[in-house]
């Protein structure tokens, strides 16, 4: 009886033991499959997928090509020098505000075309096309009247312009331009070019050695550019020669310091194959107002080429032998205008004239074996500076060279 009592006891103890051991051993193993599984870091990765090979060259999209400029390479430029806009008061050489409004209103009527200096110099380049007859509009030294009086014409003709100043004018007080004002203009796409340091002439070297004279035309030429640079953080590219005088060392110094282009007074058509340091201008000056109506009419000389000797026209002014000499000043009213002409080439005899500034044509006398010829006015000349214009045909072509001189007669 005892030992089933014990029996009793013990089977439903066996019992639920068995109970709390299956019942853990059910969790464990639902758990270690709800558990995830690890990857073998042993296995290799997949190989990337290869890039589709590129299409056929024959179904491949063709890129644009850049578009060629084409050039007009027979059309033709003139370009207009003034200095001060400011009537009388401002001397021989100062245009009145209306009249200079009467030549930008002529350039329109006319239908020649105002560019700007940098369409003129991407032309030059090949690589921008300009209207057949186009006009650059150029202001020289400094003058305040450029900024206060002249700007808002040429504003009001939608007119760029080119402003060559001389650098120990700017600043200086009374009527000249501030680097300030400066800024303005070239902000407002002004072109500001180079017309050295002190506006002298740069052919006279005056009592300097040869050694100092070099070094003055460097410090003219160079370091002015140098300054303007500095001051107003653009690229000075042009250059006006003072008085429109050069000789060929000056000219090598210009293209020493790498100006895109040079600017003389020798009034011109300039063309695409011209030479780029002897760009021709015409000047307004009070006593001559005719000088423009050439440029006005595109009648006036064409530049030479510049792969070719320098034409007879500019080669003349530098090398002629003339009285009075460029520059001379006389004391005769009436003097005698004399030149050798070999430099010119074959002259038609029966063509050459002699014109005088503020007089006209002056009668002369040309002698074909000497190639000399002579002229006098018919009247007293007034105090005053004159040019000589001396004009003809050689082969068939017009050619035309000039020089200057000053009358200042004797006092009583």
């Amino acid at each position: 009886m005892k030992k089933i009592l014990i029996l009793l006891v013990l089977i439903p103890a066996l019992l639920f033991g068995y109970k709390v051991w299956s019942d853990k051993k059910k969790k464990a193993a639902e758990t270690a499959l709800s558990a995830p599984v690890a990857v073998a870091t042993s296995a290799p990765a997949a190989a990337p997928t290869p890039p589709p090979p590129p299409p056929p060259e024959s179904a491949a999209e063709e890129k644009p090509k850049p578009q060629q400029v084409q050039i007009d390479t027979s059309a033709q430029v003139v370009v207009f020098c003034y200095h001060r806009v400011e009537g009388k008061a401002g001397g021989d050489l100062s245009i009145t505000p209306e009249l200079f409004e009467e030549h930008l209103q002529k350039l329109k009527d006319n239908g020649i075309s105002v560019i700007s200096m940098q369409d003129f110099l991407a032309w030059k380049r090949s690589e921008k096309n300009i209207p057949a007859k186009s006009a650059i509009i150029t202001i020289d030294d400094g003058y305040a009247s450029a900024y206060d009086v002249a700007r808002p014409i040429l504003r009001k003709f939608g007119y760029p312009w080119t402003y060559f100043i001389y650098t120990q004018y700017v600043n200086s007080g009374g009527k000249s331009i501030t680097w300030k004002q400066l800024e303005e203009l070239r902000d407002e796409g002004v072109e500001i070019g180079c017309h050295t340091i002190s506006h002298q002439d740069l052919r006279l070297p005056g009592k300097k050695t040869a050694e100092e004279y070099a070094l003055w035309l460097r410090q003219e030429i160079i370091d002015s550019k140098k300054m303007i640079e500095q001051k107003l953080g653009i690229e000075c590219a042009t250059f006006a020669y003072p008085l429109g005088r050069h000789n060929p060392q000056v000219v090598a110094v210009v293209k020493e310091a790498g100006y895109a282009a040079a600017f003389s007074v020798y009034g011109q058509r300039n063309t695409h194959n011209g030479s780029n340091e002897l760009v021709g201008r015409y000047a307004y000056y009070i006593k001559r107002p005719q000088d423009l109506d050439l440029a006005f009419s595109f009648g006036g000389s064409v530049s030479s080429s510049a792969e070719e000797a320098p034409s007879a026209a500019v080669a003349a002014g530098a090398m002629m032998i003339t009285q009075p000499m460029e520059g001379e000043v006389v004391h005769d009213t009436q003097p005698i205008i004399k030149a050798n002409l070999s430099t010119m080439g074959e002259l038609d005899p029966q063509s050459v004239v002699i014109r005088l500034s503020g007089v006209g044509v002056v009668p002369s006398s040309y002698d074909e074996e000497s190639k000399n010829i002579q002229a006098k006015p018919t009247k007293a000349l007034k105090a005053g500076d004159y040019t000589v214009i001396l004009s003809g045909n050689v082969s068939g072509k017009k050619v035309e060279t000039q020089w200057r001189f000053r009358v200042e007669p004797k006092k009583p």
